[in-house]
């Protein structure tokens, strides 16, 4: 995507280090600040790209080639909805990314945000991600599925030929909404999670020093160039098998959103939060039938995989 955007023929571990070592100077400058003010533009890039790429697809009128979709009640199948649904709309350990980020505002700005304001902030990004996850699978529907390609494991090779595929279902005017649309999804992704995984294993590490009578072990930057280390070595040893990584890292945030899930749970109904503030008995049992959902499906990955 980078290279289509910008015409510059890289390998893709380099243009990888290129685009995590932009993420990294922003945010290490300015921290916060940057985070908040760039991911806003970018949203508004990605939302408004998106909802062009739907919308002409919707009326473009192509119709797949195939009139059954194939089932998902099988191991394949059962793989690619606990991939699908590990971040979809976004993973549940974004609860915690947020309630770090309301801090980080409060420290910056010198407000301290209401529950209703920490709500109503938490809400527009999550139903707008949901909304935004719905028009992503209303494109794939409407260009990819029944196109008759066999995409590609490789990341700049799925690239090119998602880009490809656009094009000749919607016309060659499509060519750069679809790839400012993916690169922004992409860019904004790497942004938010440079920034919230540091920061919340900072804030693990914080917590757990204090136990312990320590003061903090490690720096935000610090542990966001350690991170980006292991990241980038991660994929040079994996190579071009780009799929794979997507693939268990979402699979991995699915599988232990029961635990995160519940740890919430507790958290938010534990004495640590003022009776007033604790969700409504509606909110309770939605997060129950969630909890149940969840172990569920991951129960019934583990018997296709390995017993079924």
């Amino acid at each position: 995507l980078a290279v289509e955007l910008t015409g510059i023929h890289l390998p893709v571990l380099v243009w990888s280090i290129i685009i995590l070592a932009i993420c990294i100077g922003v945010l290490i400058k300015v921290q916060y600040s940057a985070l908040d003010s760039l991911i806003k533009v970018v949203m508004v890039v990605l939302t408004l790209s998106t909802i062009i790429a739907f919308v002409v697809a919707f009326f473009d009128g192509h119709s797949p080639s195939i009139s059954e979709a194939p089932t998902v009640w099988d191991v394949a199948g059962i793989t690619f909805l606990i991939a699908l649904m590990g971040w979809m709309p976004i993973p549940i350990d974004a609860a915690a990314w947020h309630s770090l980020w309301t801090l980080e505002r409060e420290k910056q700005t010198g407000h301290r945000s209401s529950q209703k304001e920490s709500l109503l902030d938490f809400n527009i990004g999550y139903i707008g991600s949901t909304i935004l996850a719905l028009f992503f699978l209303g494109l794939g529907a409407l260009v990819m599925f029944g196109s008759g390609v066999s995409f590609s494991s490789a990341g700049a090779a799925f690239a090119q030929q998602l880009i490809d595929l656009y094009t000749q279902t919607l016309g060659e005017w499509a060519h750069w909404i679809i790839i400012i649309c993916a690169f922004s999804t992409m860019f904004s992704t790497t942004l938010t999670v440079t920034d919230a995984y540091p920061r919340v294993i900072k804030e693990v590490f914080r917590v757990k020093g204090r136990r312990k009578g320590n003061s903090t072990l490690n720096t935000y930057q610090g542990l966001m160039i350690g991170i980006a280390v292991v990241s980038m070595l991660l994929l040079y040893i994996t190579g071009s098998q780009c799929t794979y990584i997507i693939d268990l890292a979402t699979s991995l945030s699915f599988l232990t959103a029961p635990a995160l899930a519940f740890i919430n749970y507790r958290l938010i109904f534990s004495g640590l939060t003022p009776n007033e503030q604790q969700p409504k008995t509606w909110l309770k049992v939605l997060s129950w039938l969630g909890m149940i959902f969840l172990t569920t499906f991951a129960l019934l990955f583990f018997y296709w995989r390995f017993l079924g």
